[in-house]
């Protein structure tokens, strides 16, 4: 950049940013304006005004109000994480500002854990941490030549469905888009034919983003569409499943196991019927974080911040009406 361009950008430290990347970018970027925040609002407020670039503002700061604060100025907003819908209230998804996440990124840990859970359902691993006899459990499942749908396939799914074909699988991948023709995806159906589908599968991982559309697909309907002894696990947001129509689906006997990292509400309360049910492993929303994932956001971070400075089209933007 020319000088008489700099430009303003704020990051916020709930983005995991040590001073020691602070300084990196300093060092790369000298005709940027980089200033630092704590996650609170009176830190962030503070130094808000006139702001280009906002980074990592946690969703419960990020009000209409800061907007006004901020002025005219604004013209990125990055969300370190993939689920971004406490985001887009109308003041933003009518504001110029472009906006960009965390998704894709995170492909490698959340898939994993997809696979962890299905895998301890599958391997009867949930019931010996539970204590019960050898004798008392069904026999485990074999994957191979089992047949997985995956819901959503975007960075998470598609790196899932990878996993699944490597296991023997059959994999049916359902997304509202068209999808590259992987070699590890043997069919590609759109998300109007999703229940279509849902009868095939011996296993369900769903991947998708929360938005208007994809709300509560899985739904009563949804899960009786499904195989009576099929495998569901969800590693998005608990927003895709209506959790009462899941519990009573349960009661009636129907699906094999249930894996959740992700519930509505979250957390749910200490006494809810998911939690003391045999066949169901809830973890505490934690497929997101690994060993790598925060370099892997500093550096989607940076590149970014590179090509903001220099007038070129930024990664992983998010169309914030389609709400992805």
């Amino acid at each position: 950049m020319r000088a008489g361009q700099t430009k303003k950008i704020m990051l916020v430290r709930s983005t995991g940013f040590p001073q020691k990347w602070v300084q990196e970018m300093e060092a790369a970027f000298p005709y940027a304006q980089f200033v630092v925040a704590d996650d609170n609002a009176e830190s962030i407020y503070s130094q808000a005004e006139g702001v280009h670039a906002l980074i990592g503002c946690p969703r419960s700061i990020f009000t209409p109000e800061l907007l006004v604060r901020i002025g005219e100025s604004l013209e990125w907003v990055h969300a370190g994480g993939a689920g971004i819908e406490e985001f887009l209230y109308p003041e933003f998804v009518h504001h110029r500002a472009a906006f960009t996440n965390g998704k894709i990124i995170q492909g490698p840990e959340v898939s994993d854990h997809a696979m962890a859970l299905l895998l301890s359902l599958t391997r009867n691993i949930h019931l010996v941490l539970r204590g019960k006899a050898p004798r008392s459990m069904p026999r485990p499942v074999e994957l191979r030549k089992k047949t997985a749908l995956v819901f959503g396939s975007g960075g998470i799914g598609l790196l899932l469905a990878e996993k699944l074909k490597a296991f023997g699988m059959y994999v049916i991948a359902v997304d509202d888009d068209y999808l590259p023709m992987a070699s590890f995806i043997d069919e590609i159906h759109l998300t109007e034919h999703f229940l279509k589908q849902l009868p095939r599968a011996d296993v369900v991982i769903c991947c998708c983003p929360n938005t208007e559309r994809s709300r509560f697909t899985f739904n009563e309907v949804a899960f009786k569409a499904m195989r009576q002894d099929a495998f569901f696990v969800n590693v998005s947001r608990g927003m895709l499943v209506k959790t009462d129509d899941l519990v009573k689906v349960l009661k009636e006997g129907r699906l094999r196991g249930v894996g959740l990292d992700v519930t509505e509400p979250e957390p749910l309360p200490e006494d809810h019927p998911l939690r003391s049910m045999d066949h169901v492993v809830i973890t505490p929303h934690i497929a997101g974080p690994s060993d790598h994932n925060r370099r892997r956001g500093f550096d989607l971070i940076r590149a970014n911040i590179e090509r903001f400075l220099a007038g070129m089209p930024l990664l992983n933007i998010v169309d914030k009406k389609r709400g992805y």
